[in-house]
């Protein structure tokens, strides 16, 4: 069988497209992996190569893997579903992503023939095998099939461990390798160390889907992983990786003693950084370069409505620590609709305070499946799949719609030109062209006009 999986373009709408991110679909790479050798399997990164029709006439797989990863990617997906059962009504199309895991909202389903919810590793080996060998399909635990027009839903899967995941099979993207990058971070590898988030924060529903497990991978495999890539730059896509204090600390060992040099960025929380000094100075002399750290606010009445169990002097104290170890910070903060301007100012004021390097925000936004959607769902102004992007807000406003997206953009203007002991200091929103900062504000500023 010839299978061949996608991952999909971003929408026009999206302010924050692939000039300031491009990475490579490492969910793609892992799924592939353990099935390459069995079956002829190709990856097509649609944000290169766009003409879907061209390479189907070219390819003529017998089944489309379509990766639906954000829910601002729904609807050009859909277009994707339509074109594939349009050309040919006999290829099997699999889904699975973020989006499909939550739930099959907006998706056009006459279009699928399974989803896979969860990991996909597991399950569409499994999948392969059984229509390779007209097997039961019942027996596959996260899977969802369609009988008489209906999807029914296998157990989910439940993943106990990492120690038997392949190595992404890289060579699958190795013609788009040199175009992946993040910020600053040219070309870039994508790693995971661990999975999962014991946390339960109102606005993610990341912990909801992994039942809040936390596994970490085996350091012996990652380090494998690490001397096998080419890049300089790695970028850790884990919730958080450095939960599991003693695998970390082992795992940077390993890196020292194996002599690897690389540039790390990875996400980590506030009140890991504020407990593990140590931890974070080892790292830092290991190749540590920049965190993203959800700081989410500067108001304790916000972090306790979005289970942070954070508080602002946390925050501090992370930032002291990491900037005391030559560690780049990212901090981003979520700016609510009901903000007033003086509370604007504000997040402006603590910005140049905390000495944040690349400070970003986003609107609140009430995801599918998360706490945050449940509660507010009811008070929707608008529901644009496309503005599921953290730069539009869904809810009414205080301030009028026009002023409140002019200082939302505002917030990146001061940061980016925000002075800094006395002289202007650039802080860098890395994109692909010099007017790719100035593209995004004017975007922010209109997206009042769709509502």
């Amino acid at each position: 069988m010839k299978i061949l999986l996608i991952w999909p373009p971003l929408p026009e709408y999206c302010v924050l497209t692939q000039e300031f991110s491009c990475c490579e679909p490492l969910g793609l790479e892992y799924i592939a992996a353990p099935v390459i050798d069995k079956f002829g399997v190709e990856i097509l990164d649609m944000r290169f190569d766009k003409n879907l029709l061209e390479v189907l006439k070219q390819k003529e797989p017998d089944i489309v893997g379509l990766s639906i990863p954000y829910t601002t990617t729904v609807n050009v997906c859909n277009d994707l579903l339509k074109i594939i059962k349009a050309y040919n009504p006999n290829i099997k199309v699999i889904i699975g992503g973020h989006h499909p895991t939550v739930g099959l909202r907006h998706i056009s389903t006459e279009y699928v023939d399974y989803v896979i919810v969860g990991e996909g590793v597991e399950t569409l080996r499994n999948l392969l095998e059984a229509i390779a060998q007209n097997g039961d399909l019942r027996e596959i635990n996260g899977l969802a099939f369609k009988a008489s027009g209906e999807f029914i839903y296998n157990k989910s899967y439940e993943l106990q461990t990492l120690d038997y995941y392949p190595q992404p099979a890289r060579n699958l993207t190795a013609k788009y390798r040199d175009k992946y990058f993040h910020a600053h971070y040219k070309p870039v590898a994508l790693m995971r160390f661990s999975y999962g988030c014991p946390y339960n924060c109102s606005f993610c529903v990341l912990w909801k889907l992994c039942n809040r497990k936390y596994i970490s991978r085996n350091n012996e495999l990652v380090v494998k992983e690490l001397l096998e890539l080419d890049n300089e730059n790695i970028y850790v896509v884990d919730d958080e990786a450095f939960i599991n204090t003693d695998n970390m600390n082992d795992l940077a060992d390993r890196i020292q003693k194996n002599n690897i040099k690389k540039k790390y960025h990875m996400y980590v929380r506030s009140d890991t950084v504020a407990k593990n000094p140590g931890l974070f100075e080892k790292w830092a002399s290991i190749g540590l370069d920049s965190v993203l750290m959800g700081l989410e606010s500067i108001f304790e009445d916000d972090l306790n409505e979005y289970n942070k169990s954070i508080s602002s002097k946390t925050a501090y104290e992370s930032l002291k620590i990491l900037h005391s170890n030559g560690v780049e910070v990212r901090a981003n903060f979520i700016i609510k609709p009901d903000y007033s301007k003086e509370k604007f100012h504000l997040v402006r004021k603590a910005v140049e305070q905390y000495d944040i390097d690349r400070p970003t925000f986003a609107v609140l936004t009430p995801f599918y499946g998360t706490d945050e959607y449940e509660k507010v769902k009811d008070k929707f102004i608008i529901e644009k799949l496309e503005f599921f992007d953290c730069y539009h807000t869904f809810m009414k406003t205080a301030l009028p719609l026009k002023e409140f997206y002019y200082e939302f953009a505002e917030l990146f203007k001061c940061a980016q030109n925000r002075k800094k002991d006395g002289n202007k200091e650039k802080v860098f929103y890395a994109g692909k062209s010099e007017n790719s900062f100035e593209e995004m504000i004017d975007k922010m500023k209109g997206s009042y006009i769709f509502y």
